[in-house]
């Protein structure tokens, strides 16, 4: 038994794909007064395809799947790199998984596994800001053991911008090398541009030549932060994507929307911010604010940084060594 997950306000955050895959297994699941009881003596293989890819929920499916009982086969997986990791790192402890073509892991039941001492992946998403920390402050930064692979989608976009771009075997370069361009973005699973990123570019996007288009397409309501981003001065527009078939092109459960939730961005820039007092309502949003306020005129003042800490490891304190004229205030 255990409580409904919480979670950053970013729309709905269905749990009904993670459910699904653990009912395949033999598990009794049922809500009661915000209490997930689950209950089953032993998880049994099965196959099972999601509706569409979900990250945590392919990472749920494969850590109940190595204890189970024969063979599980999950279809329409998720790419993204962490859960590579995860399948490294469960294998390292005896657990026998296969990622084939299409979307596919095959998933053959131990009985037990060892522990093991696991070096996990670097963060993707703290790599993007300090990449975007430096880029808007025509700085010049090396995020190390940042790697290549995980971030292709986000090195794209970012050549096409002008920014200075360096890979090497010590991670990658970021630096300001001339005026930023605008460039579009399309949010999608892995190994597309990935959906915690777009928040944190749309501060890039107040700091390029030209508008910026971002289109939100994995979560219903990802857009809370942009009223702060006004209210600092950005010029932003919201915009409604002109879609031909709403079920392929977006991730979330089409029932989950609402017609009030916009899912595209007009940015307009070089915009100059002005800082102001803000109080953080969602992790990603607060990185993206207190990035704003390092090329915002004056002061910005944050509160509510548990959300920030939720994310990130003593953000105020590298981006002071890197530089930034940033204080952090425990009261």
């Amino acid at each position: 038994m255990v409580p409904l997950p919480g979670g950053d306000k970013i729309g709905f955050r269905p749990l009904d794909r993670h459910f699904n895959g653990l009912k395949a297994l033999g598990v009794k699941l049922e809500i009661k007064n915000n209490l997930i009881h689950a209950n089953c003596p032993q998880l049994v293989g099965n196959s099972y395809s999601f509706i569409k890819p979900t990250h945590t929920g392919t990472e749920t499916m494969i850590m109940a799947a190595v204890l189970a009982r024969g063979k599980t086969v999950l279809h329409n997986t998720a790419l993204e790199p962490e859960i590579d990791d995860l399948i490294n790192f469960l294998k390292q402890m005896g657990a026998k998984i296969t990622r084939l073509a299409n979307r596919v892991i095959e998933i053959e039941g131990v009985k037990k596994l060892k522990p093991v001492i696991y070096k996990i992946m670097p963060d993707r998403n703290e790599a993007v800001s300090y990449a975007i920390a430096a880029l808007i402050t025509r700085g010049d930064i090396i995020v190390e053991n940042a790697r290549e692979k995980d971030l292709t989608a986000f090195l794209a976009k970012l050549e096409k911008t002008g920014a200075g771009i360096e890979k090497a075997d010590y991670g990658l370069r970021f630096f300001y090398q001339k005026p930023l361009t605008a460039v579009d973005i399309i949010t999608r699973p892995h190994p597309g541009f990935m959906t915690d990123w777009q928040p944190l570019w749309s501060v890039l996007a107040t700091q390029c030549q030209g508008t910026s288009r971002i289109i939100e397409t994995v979560f219903t309501s990802r857009f809370q932060f942009v009223k702060d981003l006004q209210l600092m001065g950005a010029k932003v527009e919201f915009f409604q994507p002109q879609v031909d078939n709403l079920e392929e092109f977006y991730n979330f459960n089409l029932p989950d929307d609402q017609p009030v939730n916009f899912h595209g961005l007009k940015v307009s820039g070089i915009t100059p911010l002005i800082g102001k007092t803000i109080t953080v309502n969602d992790l990603r949003a607060g990185a993206t604010l207190a990035l704003a306020g390092l090329v915002a005129q004056g002061k910005t003042v944050l509160t509510g940084l548990e959300h920030i800490d939720r994310g990130y490891e003593n953000f105020a304190g590298r981006l002071l060594k890197l530089g930034a004229k940033i204080k952090r205030i425990n009261q």
